[in-house]
């Protein structure tokens, strides 16, 4: 036999050897199912279990998981290593995924401006079926869009097929029964399994209404026993329940009802188990997710307290290296260019509108953070509730990306609400509800209407008509009405609009002597343009009436606007990275009138300057100033917490105002209530004045205002006092939005 031909008979004979002995290995051996529960932050605990595991050298050959347990199982069945997992979770945003609406950095400046006065988690649908509401305080736009950047578009849809076979579990609500996914989308899977009642929106996936897979299987031990797996380890990191008695609340007590379900069918899982692995989370709640590293240690420390009944399914080093020789990282689907973008599920967002948004991004190199930035900025149009992506390939074989428009079901017309309380403990509290009305995409550029409704103190109706000139919501014309009547009190001579300027009394009167109504009454077409995503300018034609009509009073003064006429310019900026108690950016809005009986000129600008991780600085300025008005008129009303503290609100009437503010607000972090979190303490200094025409630095006013606040997203609960030089020692309190 020649030596060639002996040399590879060899090899061969060699390699049938290797194959049979591991083939016989693998039959053997018992088949190890691993199944992770759903529990929140608490489930990070599971990537410490499978770095034991791994020290153990346990092979795993099935995982089904549920909620959080389904992450973190689905992204190791794909063949991510623990350490593929560690930077996972490092390189999520957790706040952002937990975050109710799209980022206010993406939002244009007049969104920003509407986030302030309207509670962000309440809106109602008008549809013709009658009033709707949304599925979920967060809508789950960014939870997915995560879920995509780490999975990305995986060839394999087949969940058998991945290097350790996977079920996701999740429950469907129409069936009331638990629903295992075996196959399609990843993302969308673990998106559905994680679709926890109240905080995500449930997902329509496979023909099924899916929601949290906890409701009905938090621990699906029978699932991977259906799988084939022999022996089954269980890790079970469910939240322990609440001690219950006559002092819980009603939010606890609720919590609690639900919690009861889930934990009973916790407890039939576990009797199925073969092993139970329940590490010591101690106070760790399902929120704590910036505490991995106490998770992940303490999901290690899990493992090793079972060691002695897991030491028998322990290999060695060389048949552990064989069992997961097969286990690669499953191969994504990523272009090098994007050759085209298409979109799907829009009915009332015209293809135009989201054509001309994505094309810069066409013949570029693929990168998946400005994916899903664009994805994200997509979904600003607040008609859209989710942007989810994945990459295709057309019948050319290009590839490219397809957006899918998820818009909600619970429109076309939406309602938001709000609500402002103010008062200063001496009978002067002003209550006034609002709400507003948006109805949005009239017509193929994205035309909108507008109305805000104000009822209580103030009464008031603003309308308006916003129709965008091009497809990118550049440049826009609006039509718009304003109706108004502000019910305010009189404090007498002390206040009189004729003896604005002169040195007021050391001791004076602060009781009201009466009350007026202020009626506006305004139109104009406006020309806009959205500068950037912060800033907007507008350009327009107004009419402007205004008057004083007493309610309790003989006084009578009059106003600097009456039936004027003219130009309007306004600029607004905001870059403020929250609604209220921002921590940095600026909030500028400047107007200029020309009309023919008044000329008026307002800056109103505030900026934060962080200076710790929970202390930001506070600078300010007002400025209102009039030319040509009459002696003993007057157009705007100061005093009051937010500007000059000693005085009662809209005491101080002129027609020139100069306020300059500093001050800073920082989290008392060492508080930490139920639901509100840690309150702020806030304290500004505040110096200037009102006058009627000449500004005299002399009569410069100064004074502060100090306080406590609670505040859950931009609802505000406000305790504090003020005073002013030459006023008095107030108290103040404040409830609801649009502070």
């Amino acid at each position: 036999m020649k030596p060639l031909l002996k040399t590879q008979l060899l090899v061969l004979i060699i390699l049938t050897f290797i194959s049979v002995n591991v083939n016989a290995y693998n039959s053997n051996r018992p088949k190890i199912g691993l199944v992770l529960s759903g529990g929140g932050a608490r489930g990070l605990a599971h990537i410490g279990v499978l770095k034991a595991l791994e020290e153990k050298k346990i092979p795993i050959d099935y995982i089904a998981g549920t909620s959080m347990g389904a992450i973190v199982g689905g992204l190791y069945s794909t063949g991510m290593s623990t350490d593929d997992l560690d930077w996972v979770v490092r390189s999520i945003d957790w706040k952002r995924v937990f975050r109710p609406s799209t980022d206010r950095k993406k939002q244009q400046y007049s969104a920003r401006q509407a986030d302030k006065d309207y509670f962000v988690d309440l809106e109602l649908g008008i549809s013709k079926s009658g009033p709707k509401s949304g599925k979920g305080f967060a809508g789950g736009q960014q939870l997915m869009l995560e879920l995509q950047r780490i999975v990305g578009s995986i060839k394999t849809e087949k969940f058998d097929d991945f290097p350790i076979p996977f079920r996701a579990v999740a429950t469907d609500l129409n069936a009331a029964e638990p629903y295992v996914i075996d196959h399609g989308d990843l993302a969308m899977a673990l998106r559905a399994s994680m679709a926890v009642p109240l905080v995500f929106g449930p997902v329509r996936h496979q023909g099924k209404f899916l929601a949290d897979g906890g409701i009905l299987n938090n621990l699906p031990v029978d699932v991977v026993k259906d799988m084939g797996a022999d022996i089954v380890i269980a890790v079970n990191i469910s939240s322990p329940l609440s001690e219950i008695n006559e002092d819980s609340s009603i939010i606890t007590v609720s919590y609690q009802s639900v919690d009861v379900a889930l934990v009973q069918n916790t407890i039939r899982s576990l009797g199925l188990a073969d092993i139970v692995i329940a590490p010591e989370l101690g106070e760790l709640t399902a929120s704590d997710f910036e505490k991995y590293e106490e998770f992940v240690s303490a999901g290690i420390d899990g493992v090793k307290s079972k060691s002695l009944v897991l030491e028998h399914l322990s290999l060695s080093d060389e048949d552990y290296l064989t069992s997961i020789d097969s286990r690669k990282l499953l191969i994504q689907e990523i272009p090098k260019v994007i050759e085209f973008v298409s979109f799907s599920g829009n009915k009332r967002t015209s293809l135009e509108r989201l054509t001309n948004k994505t094309k810069h991004i066409l013949n570029r190199p693929f990168v998946v953070s400005e994916i899903q930035d664009l994805a994200d900025e997509l979904a600003v149009d607040n008609d859209i509730l989710t942007v989810t992506y994945k990459v295709i390939s057309n019948e050319t074989n290009q590839q490219g990306i397809d957006f899918h428009i998820q818009e909600k079901n619970w429109g076309p017309d939406y309602l938001k609400f709000g609500l402002k309380v103010a008062g200063d403990f001496d009978s002067n509290t002003r209550i006034s509800m609002l709400a507003r009305h948006h109805r949005y995409n009239i017509n193929r550029k994205g035309g909108e209407w507008i109305n805000d409704v104000s009822v209580g103190s103030l009464l008031q109706w603003k309308s308006e008509l916003n129709q965008p000139i091009d497809f990118v919501d550049k440049y826009f014309l609006s039509a718009n009405l304003l109706m108004a009547k502000d019910s305010r009190r009189f404090y007498g001579n002390i206040y009189n609009p004729s003896l604005a300027g002169q040195d007021i009394e050391d001791e004076f009167d602060i009781e009201a002597t009466g009350e007026y109504d202020i009626k506006d009454f305004g139109f104009g077409i406006d020309w806009g343009a959205n500068i950037t995503e912060n800033s907007e300018f507008r350009a327009g034609l107004w009419f402007l009436d205004q008057n004083v009509v007493s309610v309790i009073n003989d006084s009578e003064f009059e106003t600097a606007i009456d039936r004027s006429a003219g130009l309007r310019l306004r600029y607004g900026l905001d870059t403020l990275d929250k609604a209220v108690y921002s921590r940095s950016g600026m909030d500028l809005k400047a107007e200029i009138g020309l009309f023919d009986n008044v000329q008026i000129a307002r800056v109103d600008v505030f900026k934060r300057i962080p200076i710790s991780d929970n202390t930001a600085i506070h600078l300010g300025f007002q400025g209102d100033f009039t030319n040509h008005a009459e002696d003993g008129e007057v157009l705007f009303a100061y005093g009051g917490l937010d500007n000059f503290a000693g005085y009662p609100q809209h005491s101080l009437l002129g027609l020139n105002a100069v306020v300059f503010e500093l001050g800073a607000f920082t989290d008392l972090d060492r508080i930490n209530l139920p639901i509100f979190g840690s309150p702020k303490f806030i304290i500004k200094g505040h110096y200037g004045n009102v006058w009627q025409h000449h500004i005299q630095v002399e009569d410069m006013l100064y004074g502060y205002s100090a306080g406590v606040s609670l505040d859950v997203v931009n609802t505000v609960l406000f305790l504090g006092s003020g005073y002013t030089d030459g006023g008095d020692f107030r108290f103040y309190f404040r409830l609801g939005t649009g502070f």
